[in-house]
């Protein structure tokens, strides 16, 4: 058994939002698989781990594929981490455009690495939750979801996907000691969020500068949330702390949806 027993598994954990998921779980004493397609950024992400003292593996995924994702499954088996916690955090941005110029290539990509991604790591992880009779699995949704960007229909669409699919999958999972939320990140400050500003600059015809006012100006607390308070919150609903919350939405935008 790794650690103190409790092994996560984070999906899209080389860099950003994830790679803060990653070290925040493992400061909390968990025992981290860091998994994504960036083999060199997952060993930058365990390598900070383990200098702060905690405990972490790699290994490289494309979740969107079902046969690399049987075979992250099997090879935690081998090596004997069954993880009581589920992450499912690897994303895409798509592309920046108007509907009608998206190529169906580009449109399915998103919802591959954004829901069939997660759909094929639950279908392998759940199962042995089961058997244990206890688990959780946190999504990672984005505000999106609800407060429409220009030119940002499949992330999006894809997005307000795993609304549906968590609450039902709580509603599934519920009866076998399982719970399933959430957390839906708005602006967060990062690589990311400077290309959803230029994007988002050239689809309406304002300057960066204006665009980042804005995403400030329409938060409550008047200034973006930041990757370490949506790391907090993935390991509070992934925790034995939030035993009584299954099936919700938790978003962390500084008060951003509220306007």
């Amino acid at each position: 058994m790794r650690g103190d027993g409790r092994v996560v598994l984070v999906t899209g954990a080389s860099r950003g939002i994830g790679r803060s998921i990653a070290l925040t779980m493992a400061e909390s004493g968990w025992h981290v698989v860091a998994t994504g397609r960036d083999r060199e950024g997952l060993a930058a992400t365990a390598a900070q781990i383990v200098a702060a003292g905690g405990h972490a593996d790699v290994h490289t995924v494309d979740v969107s594929n079902e046969a690399s994702v049987r075979g992250l499954v099997a090879a935690l088996a081998d090596d004997g981490a069954h993880p009581v916690a589920l992450v499912n955090n690897s994303g895409v941005g798509g592309p920046s455009m108007p509907l009608w110029e998206i190529e169906p290539d580009a449109w399915d990509e998103a919802f591959a690495v954004n829901v069939r991604g997660v759909y094929l790591l639950c279908r392998a992880v759940l199962p042995l939750m089961i058997e244990r009779g206890t688990g959780s699995v946190v999504n990672v949704g984005s505000v999106t979801a609800k407060n429409p960007l220009a030119h940002r229909t499949p992330y999006a669409a894809s997005k307000a996907a795993l609304i549906g699919l968590t609450r039902t999958l709580a509603l599934d999972a519920g009866p076998h000691g399982i719970r399933v939320n959430l957390v839906s990140p708005g602006a967060v400050t990062g690589e990311r969020f400077d290309w959803v500003v230029s994007s988002q600059a050239q689809a309406t015809g304002r300057s960066e500068e204006e665009v980042r006012a804005a995403f400030a100006g329409q938060a409550a607390l008047r200034r973006n949330a930041n990757a370490d308070e949506v790391a907090r919150a993935v390991e509070f609903l992934a925790s034995g702390r939030a035993s009584g919350i299954t099936g919700i939405d938790l978003t962390v935008a500084a008060g951003y949806v509220m306007n």
